[in-house]
């Protein structure tokens, strides 16, 4: 916008300038042949006043020879005897007893010093012109630099109305905006969880048909909705940008553990819950319900009915640790299976994949062990919110209680 605003200060000054320095040659000029006329007719008047009161050829000779047009051989006199005197030609000027007195106007030139003494002046005077020329923009350039700069963010500025209310206009696009993706969002979150919920219940009973065609199709069939659902939780991610808001991990955690354990119970296992004290990350609830369901859902497909299964919470050091670990056989490769599409075991690592997206959304971090109950743990660490916390922290004691 700068450079436009030059650009346009340039041009104005130079037209400007062209029109200057073009009325100020025509004045110079016109200046310049308006004192040469005079010069003129102020020989003329000499001559003539000689002329009125002698008519001797010697006397208006010499009185010729002394002014400015005659000693240019610009100005004759013919007395009334005929006789001329000085150069021939020009224009009568003046007739004093018989006597003729006649001036050749003089050839003024084009004052280009003049022109060119003003060119200079101009162009001295751009620099301050320019920067005079820029400071009633000021405003309204510190107006669009905080307008572009407002990503994210409400507009706040102050400058030309109209800019202000293009601000304000911007403003309400965006709450609308983020209200239509809040929205959207709800749904999202409504839906998967809605899904969620039977489509687990469906899996137990799907693996309890057996073996058959049937049965086969039944569990394709679940599994395909089950990777729908994933799609739609891996939606619940918020927008770069938008805050997530906070939710407490102890709570979230216990209210999807009263499904998951009714689960468990009508399988026969074993479900260890440690939710410990109030935690919070920046983390929505239905977000983190969704990991829990993830990872429990992990657990119930992967591992035997009777394998036991332990969910705890742990708050340390800035850190929210959350662990589910199981009695199954573990992961043969723990590295691959975080990564999504190749975790092996007839599973996509869809689950993995939303668990870890949500722990580096804090600035936390996902790992894959082998966990005291003989099987697989998976731990992840959520930055807690408003805290402060480095990424060295150590980790919680209680994690490795029992650990071999």
């Amino acid at each position: 916008m700068r450079s436009v605003i030059t650009r346009a200060l340039l041009l104005a000054a130079g037209l400007v300038t062209a029109v200057l320095l073009a009325t100020a040659g025509f004045l110079a000029h016109s200046n310049a042949s308006s004192s040469a006329a005079a010069a003129d007719r102020q020989d003329v008047a000499v001559v003539a006043g000689v002329l009125a009161v002698s008519s001797d050829p010697d006397a208006v000779r010499g009185t010729i020879a002394r002014t400015r047009a005659g000693a240019e051989g610009r100005l004759s006199v013919v007395l009334a005897s005929g006789t001329r005197l000085g150069a021939g030609g020009g224009v009568p000027a003046a007739s004093v007893s018989g006597a003729v007195v006649s001036v050749v106007p003089a050839a003024v030139p084009f004052p280009f010093g003049s022109v060119f003494l003003i060119a200079g002046v101009a162009l001295a005077a751009l620099g301050p012109a320019l920067w005079l020329g820029h400071r009633p923009f000021t405003p309204v350039l510190a107006a669009l630099r905080e307008l572009s700069s407002s990503v994210g963010r409400r507009v706040r500025l102050r400058g030309p109305r109209e800019l202000e209310e293009l601000a304000a206009s911007i403003d309400e696009a965006s709450s609308r905006t983020a209200q239509l993706l809040a929205k959207e969002r709800e749904m999202i979150a409504d839906v998967s969880h809605r899904l969620r919920t039977p489509l687990a219940a469906l899996r137990l009973d799907a693996d309890a048909i057996g073996p058959g065609p049937v049965a086969d199709r039944i569990r394709s069939a679940v599994s395909t909705l089950g990777h729908d659902v994933d799609r739609i939780i891996q939606a619940l991610q918020p927008a770069e940008g938008e805050s997530p808001g906070t939710c407490d991990v102890a709570s979230v955690v216990e209210a999807r553990m009263r499904f998951w354990s009714a689960h468990a119970a009508d399988q026969g296992r074993v479900c260890e819950v440690d939710v410990g004290e109030p935690c919070r990350v920046a983390l929505s609830p239905d977000a983190l319900g969704a990991v829990v369901d993830a990872l429990l859902e992990n657990v119930f497909r992967h591992t035997p009915p009777a394998a036991p299964v332990g969910v705890s919470v742990v708050r340390h050091a800035g850190w929210v640790t959350l662990v589910v670990e199981d009695g199954g056989t573990g992961v043969a490769d723990p590295s691959s299976a975080l990564h999504r599409g190749s975790s092996g075991g007839g599973s996509t690592g869809l689950g993995l994949d939303i668990a870890r997206a949500a722990a580096e959304a804090t600035g936390g971090t996902i790992h894959l062990e082998r966990g005291r109950l003989g099987g697989a743990r998976v731990r992840l660490r959520f930055g807690e919110a408003n805290s402060h916390h480095e990424p060295a922290s150590p980790r919680a004691w209680r994690l490795w209680r029992g650990h071999p």
